[in-house]
């Protein structure tokens, strides 16, 4: 059966749509709200492929379903005409440059392949310009220069696409919002300089910028254009909504991109630039520390090409610059740091990807580290910015300088012989070693592919506590096996650790539940008390999201056990497998009762 026809079966048999006051999700159930219990049909519920089991309890009916629950909401929340976004039971706050840099790493994930490959012939072409191998000025440099440039320039088009998917909204509207940042009158009005805005009905002005590598505004354009298109199609006639939902939806939203979206994004970058030019002033040891902190994230966020006037005007009116050696030191600092992460990845694929992009990177060419590598591993971000930051500021110390423009690559290396080689060379090694020491240490190492070959996986204590059978589980759904084989522990701390080595798959909003893969397969489900996603994330600290790596060692969650008591939920801790048709036995031991400290080897489950 389809996941539609299972959720229609299920409002059937709960009663009807009319029954149903309300309708949510946790980790494994549907939860409902129901007028009338009696209208349960529980023999038929329960003849449901997918229904491993139900319960009524608390005034709701629970319908177990497993850890893809959600898959079956979607289309039951449809089918009730519900948010399916609003009826989770909370939702998961994150902090804003979180938030920002998960949504970033999501848009750049499918185009990283792109941007590698175009970054490392770029990188490779300005290192043999640089070594005098070739000219700048053959044509076939630039017939090789369109193949390389030809992705950076248009990056807001493949930006586009790629947010139009994370945002839910209209592909082709987006790609088109992205033409009309880089539309020919746009472009060679930048180019002619003439001309600073155009004035829309005689009265608004649309600043004339050059949006070309740009992501910012691109990003926050589809952003916008999602809600907007979401807004028009609702409030038009069915009849109406072919023809005028895109129509209306291009033009508000490209207005608002062209007049408030991308000059905010440009304003933000040339802020940035003055913020820098005004550091200099104060003292260079501190423009190092603050230019090498926020290079980084500049580069991200496409707000750097702000610095580089600065660097021009520094050559024209002293002779020579100290922001560029600064960019630089990021330069290798993104490079150190992608580096270390190929000794954390198991796949030949991401190590063939993070090669590339390291390689990249110390050609100068960071978009394929920073987009592909570094967006997806915070820690690894964080490190680069650390080592960025102490490099810069060490070669500012000793006054670094340059006296001409070039490419902040290892090929620029020959640029600073003289009285300040020798700390431009100590600066690059501070920053590569620095960076890549500190990633290495901060960012968990992924299982060796050998790992995937073994035919068991150990379950280990998530807490300290004293161990608990799952039969004895006050929880008819986890007591009777219905989720799968596990066990419990009433933990005396509320330090929670990961059973299993594996990638997080699913952090429930409500922050009591964590889903963990091993990389054998097995699903493991970690949950956190007992009926405590009433408690809306209220009593837990969650340290994971999905797509982290983790280990025995890693600290999934921290829950406030004397906050969960006093709310009359039971606290202890519930690890179950879920997708029991791996499991060809599970050691079922009984003699574990009594204390026991975190991470100790309490369950085997032997693979079929």
């Amino acid at each position: 059966m389809k996941h539609e026809d299972i959720a229609k079966q299920i409002i059937k048999d709960v009663g009807g749509a009319d029954n149903i006051n309300n309708a949510w999700h946790c980790m494994t159930r549907l939860r409902f709200n129901l007028k009338d219990e009696k209208k349960v049909d529980y023999a038929a519920l329960e003849k449901i492929p997918k229904v491993v089991g139900t319960k009524y309890q608390s005034d709701q009916l629970q319908v177990v379903i497993g850890t893809d629950v959600a898959d079956y909401f979607a289309p039951l929340a449809k089918e009730l005409g519900l948010d399916e976004n609003s009826q989770q039971e909370n939702t998961e706050k994150k902090g804003a440059v979180s938030l920002f840099m998960d949504t970033v790493s999501g848009v750049f994930g499918p185009i990283v392949p792109a941007i590698a490959g175009a970054g490392m012939i770029k990188g490779l072409m300005a290192g043999l310009v640089a070594l005098n191998v070739i000219s700048n000025q053959t044509d076939t440099y630039l017939v090789i220069d369109m193949i390389a440039s030809g992705v950076f320039t248009f990056l807001p088009f493949f930006v586009a696409a790629s947010a139009a998917r994370i945002f839910k909204t209209n592909q082709y509207l987006a790609i088109a919002i992205a033409a009309t940042l880089q539309f020919p009158t746009m472009t060679n009005a930048v180019a002619e300089g003439n001309v600073s805005a155009f004035q829309l009905f005689g009265l608004v002005p649309v600043p004339v910028f050059n949006y070309a590598g740009t992501v910012i505004p691109i990003i926050f354009a589809v952003l916008a254009l999602s809600y907007i298109y979401r807004w028009v199609d609702k409030i038009l006639p069915q009849v109406l909504r072919t023809v005028f939902t895109p129509t209306i939806s291009l033009f508000v939203a490209g207005l608002v991109t062209l007049t408030v979206i991308g000059p905010i994004s440009i304003h933000l970058g040339n802020l940035l630039a003055a913020g820098v030019a005004g550091l200099f002033t104060i003292s260079p040891v501190l423009a190092g520390i603050v230019v090498g902190a926020i290079r980084p994230i500049a580069i991200f966020t496409g707000l750097h090409h702000a610095m580089t006037p600065i660097a021009l005007q520094n050559f024209a009116n002293q002779g020579y610059d100290m922001l560029m050696p600064m960019m630089f030191m990021a330069n290798m600092a993104i490079t150190g740091a992608t580096a270390a992460i190929y000794t954390k990845v198991k796949t030949k694929e991401e190590k063939s990807i993070v090669l590339s992009s390291a390689v990249s990177g110390i050609l100068g060419i960071t978009e394929p580290a920073l987009f592909g590598i570094l967006s997806k591993y915070k820690k690894a971000f964080i490190a680069a910015t650390i080592g960025s930051s102490v490099a810069s500021a060490f070669i500012s110390f000793f006054g670094v300088r340059i006296y001409g423009y070039i490419l902040s690559s290892i090929f620029s290396l020959p640029a600073y012989i003289g009285q300040y080689f020798i700390f431009a060379v100590l600066g690059i090694i501070i920053a590569l070693v620095l960076s890549f020491a500190l990633t290495y240490m901060m960012v968990p190492k992924e299982m060796d592919e050998d790992a995937e070959l073994t035919n068991e996986v150990d379950l280990h204590a998530v807490s300290k506590g004293a161990y608990v059978p799952l039969e004895d589980v006050p929880d008819e759904v986890f007591s009777t096996k219905m989720m799968g084989e596990g066990f419990a522990i009433k933990s005396t701390d509320g330090a929670v650790f990961s059973p299993v080595s594996g990638t997080v798959t699913t952090v429930f909003p409500s922050k009591h539940a964590i889903g963990i893969k091993t990389s054998n397969g097995v699903e493991v489900l970690v949950h956190m008390g007992i009926d405590t996603v009433a408690l809306n994330g209220q009593g837990f600290e969650v340290f994971v999201k999905e797509g982290d790596q983790v280990s025995v060692e890693t600290k999934l969650a921290q829950m406030d056990l004397d906050y969960i008591r006093n709310q009359g939920k039971e606290t202890m801790i519930i690890v179950v497998i879920t997708n029991m048709d791996r499991v060809l036995s599970f050691s079922g031991m009984r003699d574990l009762e009594g204390q026991h400290p975190a991470g100790t080897l309490l369950e085997r489950a032997v693979l079929n």
